[in-house]
């Protein structure tokens, strides 16, 4: 019997009821966790009644919660006679559809003023898709930015992102929908995890993106692999965990091969080895020594190449990739191996391919390929620069404490690195890079900055913009060299300790390397 002790006309849309709270029906709800949050101090907070009315629609005669299901199982609870319900009515002709995407909307509104979790507001919005909604629909109705729509409907889709939801991992709606792209590639998901754990999330993130061609082989060997039994991974094993097949003794003391390592004891460290060739207009092969290198950041049309040497900018670059495999062992010591000395010098770079050994001719591979690397990470460590600095420039004030920070950077800049400022080359332009960071031309922000604080910060942008495009691709090389003609290494590394200190800014391994933290031989290939 339903318990109906009043009835108000409140508006048109609606009424006032007060109804048995055993004979409301709890609609479903994107409140997955009602019971586990129903604790005794809420119980008893509405032990003497409701004082905010619960939120229902009628449909086929029944009352139906839309916003209030704690609320109406603590009224159950308390035996209470009566709560107040808004009662809103729903049109005869609607779906079903309609009406689950018109309940999602009002229980998201609701819960705009309670807490959510972040798992259930996923599933609402993926609801809401499914219910027939475009993601600039959904945007709409909720109130929230379409790339936040969207970023919420690809978690959606990840059972990995939505349980790092539930664990709390702290990543970002960004973060958790770029996680969820790499759901077919689980390790690179922990790398991108390890990263957001540094502040290095947008590093790994890019290089993922940047690399997703060669990423794509690697994962077809290593699928190759694990189908033999085999484990495979496309990051070096550390020391501890493995070691290198060609560094292993048998035990009668020749050199171990993969045909003496069980397979249960293999690891296939699997990576992409890259050679360059050059070609000329006619597809003739041109040897790198007979380039000049010095024509390639050059902008004038009429320089001419040194005597008998090529000119880089009419050449054709070629790349050649190749998926090689590097094998390690697991538990050498139960297999009897023991670990054989080093026993040679790195080659310089003059000596005869020929004259080399194999392992002479895998460290040079590998040096090749630290070139490569890192020259990549350079380009993509300025691809977030600019987009933390472009962020970071929007701001109407410096961060507390930091202005005798700035005002020496920006002495420093003009009296030290004055010539910095006019940079325009391939490598960098210190004017197209100051528009960039600073969203316009900087005379017209100048002009229309109505405060000394918001001027200082405009000045600064151009200060960091002729740093940014002194960041070459293999600033990184000479790092090291505090005397090395016209590397600016101290500039380089001032501006990059300025960055962490004044802007919080989290530096990549190839950044540690041009700030003289870190040495190259140490950054990790992978």
């Amino acid at each position: 019997m339903t318990h109906n002790t009043t009835t108000e006309t409140v508006t048109a849309t609606g009424e006032l009821r007060h109804l048995n709270p055993a004979d409301l029906v709890i609609d479903t709800n994107i409140r997955t966790e009602a019971e586990a949050t129903l604790t005794s101090e809420f119980v008893d907070s509405i032990r003497d009644g409701v004082r905010q009315p619960i939120l229902a629609v009628e449909v086929d005669g029944e009352v139906r919660v839309r916003d209030g299901q704690r609320r109406t199982l603590a009224a159950r609870k308390n035996a209470l006679a009566s709560v107040p319900v808004y009662v809103v009515p729903v049109a005869t002709d609607a779906d079903d559809k309609a009406l689950t995407i018109d309940r999602i909307v009002e229980q998201l509104a609701s819960f705009q003023r309670e807490g959510l979790r972040n798992r259930d507001r996923v599933a609402a919005i993926e609801q809401l898709a499914l219910a027939g909604m475009s993601a600039t629909k959904i945007a709409k109705a909720t109130r929230t930015k379409k790339k936040d729509v969207d970023a919420t409907l690809a978690v959606a889709k990840s059972a990995t992102a939505l349980e790092l939801l539930d664990q709390g991992a702290g990543l970002t709606l960004e973060q958790s929908a770029t996680l969820a792209a790499y759901d077919h590639d689980p390790e690179a998901q922990q790398w991108l995890l390890n990263a957001a754990r540094s502040g290095r999330f947008e590093h790994q993130a890019k290089q993922l993106a940047d690399n997703a061609d060669e990423r794509a082989e690697l994962l077809s060997q290593v699928a190759a692999y694990a189908a033999e039994g085999i484990a495979a991974v496309t990051r070096q094993p550390l020391y501890n965990e493995a070691h290198k097949l060609d560094r292993l003794l048998t035990a009668d003391g020749k050199a171990a091969t993969i045909e003496d390592v069980p397979v249960d004891h293999r690891v296939a460290y699997v990576w992409a080895d890259e050679t360059e060739s050059w070609t000329d207009a006619e597809g003739n092969a041109v040897a790198e020594d007979t380039i000049d290198w010095s024509l390639d950041d050059v902008f004038d049309d009429d320089a001419e190449p040194s005597e008998g040497l090529h000119d880089p900018r009419t050449l054709t670059r070629n790349v050649t990739r190749e998926i090689e495999t590097t094998w390690y062992v697991l538990r050498n010591d139960d297999l009897g191996f023991t670990e054989r000395p080093y026993s040679y010098d790195t080659p310089s770079s003059a000596t005869a391919t020929a004259d080399l050994s194999d392992d002479e001719k895998e460290a040079r591979k590998q040096e090749r390929r630290r070139v490569r690397v890192l020259n990549a990470a350079s380009l993509t460590a300025r691809e977030v620069r600019i987009e933390k600095l472009t962020a970071w420039l929007t701001r109407k004030t410096l961060p507390k404490g930091s202005a005798p920070t700035v005002a020496k950077f920006l002495a420093t800049s003009m009296r030290a690195h004055h010539d910095m400022f006019g940079a325009n080359s391939m490598q960098g332009n210190a004017a197209e890079i100051a528009a960039t960071i600073l969203g316009g031309d900087p005379a017209d922000l100048i002009e229309q900055a109505t405060t000394a604080d918001r001027a200082q910060i405009i000045g600064l942008g151009i200060a960091l913009a002729s740093r940014e495009a002194h960041m070459w691709k293999d600033a990184w090389r000479n790092a090291g060299d505090r005397h090395y003609p016209g590397s600016y290494v101290d500039a380089r590394a001032d501006y990059l300790h300025f960055l962490v200190e004044v802007t919080g800014y989290t530096l990549s391994d190839v950044e540690q390397v041009i700030a003289g933290d870190k040495q190259a031989a140490d950054v990790p290939l992978d």
